[in-house]
């Protein structure tokens, strides 16, 4: 018999972690941090995971959400190896690394007393167990190599996902039994990132993300998109004026980079434009340019440090920053969360009429992003206390560089993998209704299904 529990804390978009069993075998997929809780509550259930040993971690990406609480998972399943690609390897170091030092940093500013939930001797002992293993052939759990007709039990292979550098979809096979987990999937073009990559059907199981599952396609194109991101630029420059864009340090990041490099040398933005980022950013910049060569993406020659030669922001001169006409600010965070360097540079753009805030990804609502996005122009909001309430002179725009995929085309995605069970996860209450209601009229025939938390399905 084969089951799947889900040990996230909520169906919503927050600590990704699944338990698969398939008789004696069991494997964990993804072991994320919650991006708008604290403390334990911040993390996934892995009490059901306690009674017995799994073979297996697998990692789809390097986003907070899906690897944040990977060394917690360790430490309930030490002997399990950890599956993930090789530029995951690279990519998801550096992020644990930070989550210790920002954890430490809320301890102190909000007396969280069990924070840092793990530490760095923690990450270090638990990357003893990280296996990365290329895309597009199949792994024994032990790690080695297998054919494609050998079976030892039970195998898996990742496919390109498409989300940000290094995620996978994970593939997972016994003799009877095929089971497809997504995590984060992308089914457009971005600029770097190359479109996720559908393994042929049916499967026993498709666990699949539901993010964008309440927002309708907009029916803006990404060449469209791009188009209008670069006429907005160049208006501000025209005018005197900077642009601040928020963005994520890992994934937003390094695509933005290279969407305006590539504006430079077509000439659609000026050559002598200036690119900052921040220093987190650097990190992740830097283990792309290490992984290109091996990763599923665009331009693997261009070295993003190298060709780009972005500034690196000083955080030591943040008081008396003062934005420079011509200037690009690519800085975090894209939720623009309070004493985050893009928090705290945006105070100084709000109030000057000549500069520019774009932005480019998600924003929850509740967020500093999400409240200036809903401002007006004229009206006053509120940052970070530590700044009161300003007015809101400078431009505020949106444009969507989703590099998730949007519902049309994820349900497309569902329908061509053929799953007889169809688990709905990682969206909010209306995205996975929507795609329940949707897919029951499309895959009649499926067992579609919300997991609540802790709930143990066979299938």
């Amino acid at each position: 018999m084969a089951a799947l529990t889900n040990l996230t804390r909520g169906n919503e978009i927050g600590a990704n972690c699944y338990q698969l069993d398939f008789g004696e075998s069991r494997v964990l997929l993804d072991a994320g941090m919650h991006p708008k809780r604290t403390g334990r509550d911040a993390t996934p259930n892995l009490a059901p995971a306690a009674d017995r040993q799994a073979d297996a971690i697998f990692l789809t990406h390097a986003h907070l959400d899906h690897a944040g609480c990977l060394p917690l998972a360790q430490l309930c399943q030490p002997d399990a190896k950890v599956f993930m690609s090789p530029p995951t390897r690279q990519l998801v170091e550096p992020l644990l690394f930070n989550s210790v030092n920002v954890m430490k940093r809320q301890r102190d500013e909000l007396t969280i007393s069990e924070y840092p939930l793990f530490t760095r001797h923690d990450i270090q002992a638990a990357m003893r167990h990280w296996q990365p293993r290329s895309l597009d052939r199949y792994w024994s759990l032990d790690g080695t190599p297998l054919r494609d007709n050998e079976n030892p039990g039970l195998r898996f292979r990742f496919h390109h996902a498409g989300h940000i550098g290094g995620s996978v979809m994970v593939e997972i096979a016994t003799a009877d039994r095929r089971v497809l987990y997504t995590g984060d999937i992308c089914l457009h073009d971005q600029t770097l990132m190359t479109r996720a990559t559908a393994p042929a059907g049916p499967f026993d199981l498709l666990i699949c993300e539901t993010t964008r599952g309440a927002q309708p396609a907009d029916g803006v194109s990404r060449n469209l998109a791009e188009q209008s991101l670069l006429a907005a630029i160049r208006t501000t420059f025209a005018r005197g004026g900077a642009v601040l864009l928020p963005v994520f340090a890992l994934g937003k990041t390094q695509e933005m980079l290279a969407l305006l490099h590539q504006a430079r040398l077509r000439g659609d933005l000026p050559a002598n434009s200036v690119l900052h980022i921040g220093g987190l950013g650097k990190v992740f910049t830097l283990a792309y340019d290490e992984t290109a060569e091996f990763s599923a993406r665009a331009h693997r020659g261009l070295k993003l440090m190298g060709d780009v030669r972005p500034q690196i922001f000083d955080l030591r001169k943040i008081e008396k920053f003062k934005p420079k006409a011509g200037h690009l600010y690519l800085l975090p965070s894209g939720m623009m969360t309070e004493n985050t360097t893009s928090n705290t540079v945006a105070t100084h753009f709000l109030p000057r009429e000549e500069d520019s805030i774009y932005f480019v990804g998600y924003s929850d609502p509740d967020s500093p992003a999400g409240r200036l996005r809903c401002a007006a122009a004229g009206d006053r909001v509120t940052l970070n206390p530590r700044y009161g309430d300003q007015p809101v002179r400078c431009e505020v725009r949106h444009f969507d560089f989703t590099s998730h995929a949007d519902r049309d085309a994820l349900s497309n995605f569902m329908v061509s993998v053929r799953p007889k069970n169809l688990a709905l996860v990682h969206g909010d209450h209306d995205a996975l209704a929507w795609f329940q209601r949707e897919m029951q009229s499309r895959l009649p025939a499926a067992n579609v299904f919300i997991p609540e938390p802790g709930q143990r399905i066979a299938f």
